[in-house]
C-alpha cells in the first residue's frame, strides 16, 4: 500500500472513531445532571425573603389591586354626560346628532333648520359641502349606531356616528355605502344643543 494512501485511511478510521465516540456519548449521556437541582448554592434561596414581603397582606388589597382599570378603556362617556348635563340633556344631544346626520348624508339643503341648529363657523362648512352641488346621486341613510366619546370642550358633548345609507340614482339603488363620523355638539348660550364640528373618521 502506498503511503498516501496508507495516511487517507488512517485519517478516515481516525474520524470515524471520532464520530462513534461522540454517538455513544450522546446516546448514553442526556446532558442533564440528576443531582443538579438549579440552584448554585443556598444563597439563591436568601432571594425569598423579600418577594414573600410585597405580597398583599389580605385579600381585599389583592382584589383591589385587581380592579384598577389600565387606561382609559374601562370610561363609560354616555353615563359621564349624564352626570355632567342630566340624563334627558344627553338623549336630545343624541337625537339632534342623528337628525344632522341624517341632513348632511341626504344633502338637506334647509337652511332655517341648520341655523336653528349649528354654531356660525359650522354654518360657514354646511354651505361650502351641502347646498354646493355635487352630482346627480341621492342618499337615503338606512341606520346610524351613536355612541358616546370623549369631548375636548366643558360644554361640548362628542358622539362617534357609523351611518350606513343607499346611493340612488333617478330613484334607483346604485350601491350602499357606510362610514365612521365624529360630532360634536355644544350648548348654546339660550342652552340649547349646536354642531359644532363634523368630521369623518
Amino acid at each position: 500500500m502506498e503511503r498516501s494512501t496508507k495516511s487517507k485511511f488512517i485519517l478516515v478510521v481516525f474520524i470515524g472513531l471520532v464520530m462513534l465516540a461522540f454517538m455513544i456519548k450522546m446516546f448514553f449521556y442526556d446532558g442533564k445532571d440528576k443531582n443538579n437541582t438549579g440552584f448554585d448554592g443556598e444563597k439563591e434561596y436568601s432571594y425569598t425573603d423579600p418577594i414573600e414581603e410585597e405580597k398583599p397582606n389580605s385579600e381585599d388589597e389583592t382584589i383591589k389591586d385587581q380592579q384598577v382599570p389600565v387606561g382609559n378603556t374601562e370610561i363609560d362617556y354616555n353615563a359621564e354626560y349624564e352626570k355632567k348635563f342630566g340624563e334627558e340633556k344627553v338623549q336630545k344631544a343624541k337625537k339632534i346628532a342623528e337628525k344632522v346626520m341624517q341632513s348632511w348624508l341626504e344633502n338637506d339643503t334647509d337652511m332655517e333648520m341648520w341655523k336653528e341648529i349649528s354654531t356660525a363657523p359650522f354654518l360657514i362648512v354646511v354651505e361650502n359641502e351641502v347646498l354646493a352641488p355635487k352630482d346627480q346621486l341621492t342618499r337615503k341613510v338606512q341606520s346610524q349606531e351613536v355612541s358616546s366619546t370623549e369631548a375636548s370642550g366643558d360644554r361640548d358633548i362628542r358622539f362617534m356616528i357609523y351611518a350606513t345609507w343607499d346611493v340612488l340614482s333617478a330613484g334607483k339603488k346604485v350601491r350602499e355605502q357606510s362610514n365612521m363620523y365624529k360630532l360634536t355638539l355644544t350648548l348654546s348660550e339660550s342652552g340649547e344643543w349646536v354642531v359644532k364640528e363634523l368630521s369623518r373618521v
